[in-house]
């Protein structure tokens, strides 16, 4: 990693940190879910502490391993993806409307790393993030229909995966769906584990690495 993606890594996951607080307390909860506590709830020392050390690690890793055009993609997802996950761990929630900014966030960056690019690759890049994201969607969409053990949110989540991982390759966005599926496969059973149970677990976390592991698993194999 060069200085210049380290420096810009350590800005954005700090800067990350510093607007955790206002986010949580502009959440509205879900009304389905009356019995949840406050967002703001979450705010602590600790929580800041994983928030910017899990976006310092997303974001120094895809600065690493993709070239700089595509970091506007990858960014968003270091930042505002990592904060959804961070709150999904704590509460089995994905906020909507921090997944809707997260979104937004996403489809500007893969929009800007489109327009990066050289001419050639330009159509390349946006079709293969929006295959990505309308495949990853689509197939946990059936697995949120017809299945158990996730949320829709979870739906929504993958999605913005699927389309921030294909900016860099359609092969990045598949291993990367793999690869967090099987990481949440492997926390369920340690966490049933651990508890003697069955019982509901935080599904995001484990799809946010997919895409990380896939880069670095690429990168290995390279």
């Amino acid at each position: 990693m060069s200085w210049i993606s380290a420096i810009l890594a350590a800005s954005l996951a700090g800067l990350t940190v510093a607007v955790s607080g206002t986010v949580l307390r502009r959440l509205p909860l879900p009304p389905d879910e009356p019995t949840v506590a406050p967002y703001a709830d979450l705010i602590s020392r600790p929580f800041r502490w994983r928030v910017g050390l899990w976006s310092l690690l997303a974001l120094g890793t895809s600065f690493a391993l993709t070239p700089p055009r595509l970091w506007p993609a990858w960014a968003a997802l270091g930042t505002g993806g990592v904060l959804l996950v961070v709150i999904d761990a704590h509460t089995r929630l994905l906020p909507l409307r921090l997944t809707q900014a997260v979104a937004l966030g996403a489809a500007a960056g893969v929009g800007v790393a489109a327009g990066l690019s050289d001419a050639g690759q330009t159509t390349a890049i946006a079709l293969n993030a929006a295959g990505a994201a309308l495949g990853a969607g689509l197939l946990f969409f059936l697995f949120w229909r017809f299945g158990q053990g996730i949320g829709f949110g979870d739906v929504r989540l993958v999605t913005i995966i699927g389309a921030v991982a294909g900016v860099t390759s359609l092969q990045t966005a598949i291993w990367g769906l793999l690869l967090g599926t099987l990481a949440g496969v492997g926390w369920g059973v340690t966490a049933r584990v651990i508890r003697g149970h069955d019982g509901p677990f935080p599904y995001g976390p484990s799809l946010m690495s997919g895409p990380y592991l896939a880069l670095l698993a690429q990168a290995a194999l390279t």
